[in-house]
């Protein structure tokens, strides 16, 4: 079964509630707030939490990203229609 996730931004009263998703090491590294992201998850998403509790590993962790996009500016590069996980300037 696949579904897609459409994530939406967090508002204030959410970041508020449930911080910001990441935070920075000493040397300067960004570091990811696990916990608060997987409070965002099923917020942003409009899924039950059981729902959540029930994605891949490697969903979990792209969601994650998506969600430290919102307060970056950087965005996940999105899949292509066929599944292909070539990124799009390879391959020539």
């Amino acid at each position: 079964m696949l579904h897609v996730l459409e994530f939406r931004e967090p508002t204030y009263d959410e970041v508020e509630q449930m911080g910001i998703p990441f935070n920075y090491t000493e040397n300067g590294e960004m570091k990811l707030d696990t916990r608060a992201c997987l409070k965002y998850i099923p917020v942003l998403a409009g899924i039950p939490r059981s729902s959540a509790g029930k994605m891949a590993l490697k969903d979990i962790f792209m969601a994650s990203m998506t969600i430290v996009g919102f307060f970056t500016g950087s965005e996940v590069e999105e899949t292509s229609k066929n599944g292909s996980i070539t990124p799009p300037t390879s391959g020539e």
